[in-house]
């Protein structure tokens, strides 16, 4: 711990020493003084809000330094994404949980309490219930981790790179439908959750499949160009995707080791296209480069790209949809 964390710390432990102490002596001399010169309902009703202050000043002290250890906790068990969702719901439902036991002993009557919070809430379901569906969707988002800070994901038709997540909204930067940043912001509400469908494309890894297309004249010779195209990109996968690709997944890298080609016509010509695993963070350099390496070594008398107005709506992909 550096010297800037060992003071913050010393300062957090004087002032909770010098709080129980002005409390003890608020108990010691304070309080017989009021009974003595005051009626019981004011030295009560005093020593009441007296206790809820020394509460409330304890609890914030004691949820930021079990916030911490908790960060900590989080961060070496290699769940750094996971650290401001997880403290954020720690802070609130510590403070509600503390609010009540706190209140339920310095009112005795905890039936009556109970019954009056309940009154409150059906009022409150009743006019807020946005902002509770809200509430409610950014639970979900928490413990079934539907997302996380990172990922890219669409909800309502919105893409985006989630990069803040609050009890009532998710913030993303947009991203159009090649995966590129739009420079926006969207804040999303968190209801969308519960009643549209959410679509990640890097829940667990920043791996996603994408291709390279070719579209080619039925003059062509496709087997030459499927061919030469396939030693090409898969030279390229080798020196460039396989080494991380390998530390990511493992075991299972030996299922992802090769390119995977695809062939298919319509009434134009014919398309071939080639799918392989590669970073989303990187996946629009690595197709450019894939295609600028193409048109200077695909070239033949007997390979004739097709015309851009011979691709059909059907065949011309986006990478995000």
């Amino acid at each position: 711990m550096n010297k800037k964390g060992v003071n913050k710390w010393i300062i957090f432990f004087a002032l909770l020493i010098g709080i129980i102490l002005i409390y003890y002596l608020f108990k010691k001399y304070g309080l017989p003084y009021l009974k003595n010169n005051a009626t019981d309902s004011y030295t009560n009703t005093f020593e009441s809000i007296a206790i809820f202050i020394v509460v409330v000043i304890l609890s914030y002290f004691f949820i930021k330094f079990s916030s911490q250890l908790l960060k900590s906790y989080l961060i070496s068990n290699g769940e750094k994404r996971d650290v401001k969702l997880v403290l954020s719901v720690y802070k609130y439902f510590m403070w509600i949980f503390i609010l009540f036991i706190t209140f339920s002993l310095l009112f005795k009557q905890v039936g009556s309490l109970i019954t009056s919070l309940g009154l409150i809430g059906f009022g409150i379901t009743f006019a807020l219930q946005k902002p509770i569906l809200n509430f409610v969707g950014w639970l979900t988002i928490v413990f079934n981790k539907t997302y996380k800070l990172g990922d890219v994901v669409s909800i309502n038709n919105t893409n985006g790179r989630v990069y803040d997540i609050k009890a009532m909204y998710t913030n993303v930067s947009e991203l159009d439908s090649i995966g590129d940043p739009t420079g926006k912001s969207i804040s999303i509400p968190n209801e969308f959750v519960l009643t549209s469908s959410v679509t990640n494309f890097t829940k667990g890894t920043n791996y996603i499949w994408d291709e390279v297309a070719i579209y080619l004249t039925y003059q062509s010779n496709w087997k030459k160009a499927q061919k030469k195209a396939e030693k090409i990109i898969q030279d390229y996968y080798d020196k460039n995707i396989k080494k991380e690709l390998k530390k990511t997944f493992k075991e299972e890298f030996n299922a992802q080791n090769e390119i995977v080609p695809r062939i298919s016509i319509n009434e134009k010509g014919v398309i071939l296209r080639f799918r392989y695993l590669v970073d989303f963070n990187s996946a629009n350099e690595t197709k450019g480069a894939m295609i600028k390496i193409l048109l200077d070594k695909l070239k033949g008398k007997d390979i004739i790209f097709g015309k851009i107005e011979n691709i059909t709506k059907a065949d011309n992909k986006k990478f995000l949809s």
